[in-house]
């Protein structure tokens, strides 16, 4: 198996740089947490890098990821085929686990947070951090970043494969 996963790569780097799709998805990620970097420079005045590894918060990346595999999907293969419903299928699961499910998480989290400072007040103890409650997107960020994500894979495909 090891040996398999070698090979592969050699053969892969001694072809020389061709585009492939799944880079069009990586690239599209990568400017959706760099937007996100921008955005909270621009809205809370600090530069933090360690946002492009964030979860939650505006941009959705979990929807500009889905939806640019789906978008690569129907490029590639239609909206009649097999492989684009799968990709629909899984883009909608995230939306709504970005939406509903992880919105539900993060009320967790805030009825955690609150029992632990009444508990820090109760046994005058302080305790260091708190759980992140904002891990959850609006619709309107999941559709923004669906448009956008779409838009991007889009445009990039007929860059890069389309001549």
């Amino acid at each position: 198996m090891i040996q398999y996963v070698i090979d592969a790569f050699r053969d892969f780097f001694a072809q020389g740089f061709h585009m492939y799709p799944i880079f069009i998805v990586i690239i599209v990620g990568c400017i959706i947490q760099i937007v996100k970097v921008i955005i909270d420079l621009l809205r809370y005045k600090r530069f933090y890098i360690g946002h492009i590894f964030a979860s939650g918060g505006f941009p959705s990346f979990h929807s500009g990821l889905a939806s640019s595999v789906t978008m690569l999907v129907r490029l590639e293969y239609g909206f009649a085929s097999t492989f684009f419903a799968l990709a629909f299928a899984f883009s909608v699961l995230f939306a709504y686990d970005a939406m509903n499910l992880r919105y539900e998480t993060g009320q967790h989290a805030h009825y955690i947070n609150d029992l632990r400072l009444e508990l820090q007040t109760i046994l005058q103890k302080k305790e260091k951090g708190i759980l992140k409650e904002r891990i959850w997107h609006t619709p309107f960020e999941v559709a923004w970043w669906i448009a956008f994500g779409s838009i991007l894979t889009y445009i990039l495909y007929y860059i890069y494969f389309i001549q």
